[in-house]
């Protein structure tokens, strides 16, 4: 597909130069009508083929999505209840889930340890249903249901199996027939290493500077992360969304309600949805990553853009990327660096700029820290990935800019400069004077 420049172009041509990204397929739509379709790069380095619009990338993570909305179907037909304890659907749960429930698992609650972290049942491990449970039960749980937010694929693993128990079919089988098929999504595939697939890109990984075939993915685990699927079958899910098809009215309202924890305080995640913060454009989104592909799903519910972007290289931060497209087309979206005040507080101030410190070092620490802010930092997944609030441990300068009250607690908003950059700094601030959540913008 011939493609015109333009900043979108000069984007994309960018990063995957700079990411060493082999293809990359992009779709953008505004109201549901395509603003730009494109393909760049190659779908195989070893063929030299280059990438085509229908060609097919694994989604990852974006699957929970999918999972999520056959949940919900299955509790409109009366199959299931969210407020159903785990164990009633998985016979293999062990008593220390005993107060786990789907609602749970749904918004990432349960405080189960990601069994993608652990040995023998990883990305590209291979293992049966027995011997995955033979891992995870074991393990102790990072908190308690419920006490805080923290990503675990293992929720959305486990979601794979209640589908499965509640439908009494497959769950690739349930997904496929009630949501897939009625949505025309026929490129929509469920991963087969093995399998011949038309127009299927290759995976790819970056290894010691060099771009590498990535390994097959392993394990029977399929609801957390192994469909994949084309711009154009994505644009037909994105329709079904804003449409409202398939679902009620009233799971549409759940999918996208805030996770709420046992504290009463909310975070920005729905059922397999990232949503929008409280002073930021109404969004849902998620990324994706698989072995050898990356994948983002982005939408600006009210402005009506979309933007869909599948690439075969692990780890690509593919929501992120799709999020400065959607800026590029209407740059209203994009964030604007609140300016400086009179601090009204400035005791507080470095009551923050101290919290922030250890948030940024990765440090937990209860003195400055609700629980919540502290259970998710001793995870695994914590301590194996970038933290996001990284640049924080070398704070230069912290600015006030405004508060504004949240239920008891204050969203406080600062500039802070560090050696990495300057940031919009926004901090839930408890009423006990502890740092109860927060979220970092860079000041371009």
């Amino acid at each position: 597909m011939a493609v015109r420049a333009d900043k979108i172009d000069d984007y994309i041509r960018s990063e995957m130069a700079k990411r060493q990204i082999p293809g990359l397929t992009l779709g953008v739509f505004k109201d549901g009508k395509p603003v730009k379709m494109a393909a760049y790069g190659k779908s195989d380095l070893e063929l030299n083929t280059p990438v085509t619009i229908d060609d097919l990338f694994e989604i990852g993570s974006c699957t929970k999505q999918f999972t999520a909305a056959a949940t919900l179907l299955l509790a409109e037909r009366g199959k299931l209840s969210i407020e159903d304890p785990v164990s009633k659907w998985i016979p293999e749960a062990p008593a220390s889930w005993s107060q786990l429930t789907l609602r749970h698992l749904l918004f990432q609650m349960s405080g189960l340890q990601d069994y993608a972290l652990v040995p023998g049942v990883g990305l590209t491990d291979s293992y049966d249903r027995a011997t995955w449970f033979s891992k995870m039960a074991p393990l102790p749980m990072d908190f308690e249901p419920g006490a805080a937010w923290a990503y675990s694929n293992t929720n959305y693993a486990l979601l794979g199996y209640v589908v499965e128990k509640a439908s009494g079919v497959p769950y690739t089988q349930f997904v496929t027939d009630n949501i897939l098929k009625p949505l025309g999504m026929t490129h929509t595939v469920f991963v087969d290493p093995y399998a011949v697939i038309p127009h299927r890109s290759h995976g790819f990984m970056v290894d010691s500077g060099s771009v590498i075939r990535a390994p097959y993915s392993g394990g029977g685990i399929q609801s957390d992360g192994t469909l994949a699927s084309t711009i154009g079958d994505l644009e037909k899910w994105d329709q079904a969304l804003r449409e409202r098809k398939i679902l009620s009215p009233a799971s549409y309202a759940l999918m996208w309600s805030r996770a709420k924890l046992n504290s009463g305080r909310t975070r920005a995640y729905g059922t397999g949805w990232f949503l929008s913060q409280l002073w930021e454009p109404d969004y849902v989104g998620h990324g994706g990553n698989s072995s050898g592909y990356s994948a983002g799903i982005c939408r600006y519910t009210k402005a009506g853009i979309t933007v869909l972007l599948l690439c075969n290289l692990y780890p690509v931060s593919g929501e992120p990327m799709g999020k400065h497209i959607a800026e590029i087309v209407d740059p209203s979206l994009k964030a604007v660096a609140p300016n400086p005040a009179p601090d009204p507080d400035s005791a507080r101030t470095g009551e923050v700029r101290d919290a922030m410190l250890k948030l940024g070092s990765g440090t937990p620490d209860g003195t400055v820290m609700e629980d919540e802010v502290v259970a998710p930092l001793k995870t695994a997944r914590a301590k194996q990935f970038p933290s996001p609030y990284a640049a924080l441990k070398d704070i230069k300068s912290i600015a006030f800019c405004s508060e504004l009250p949240n239920g008891d607690d204050k969203w406080l908003t600062y500039r802070v400069e560090t050696a990495k950059g300057d940031y919009t700094l926004r901090v839930l601030w408890s009423k006990a004077g502890k740092l109860a959540s927060a979220a970092l913008t860079p000041v371009s």
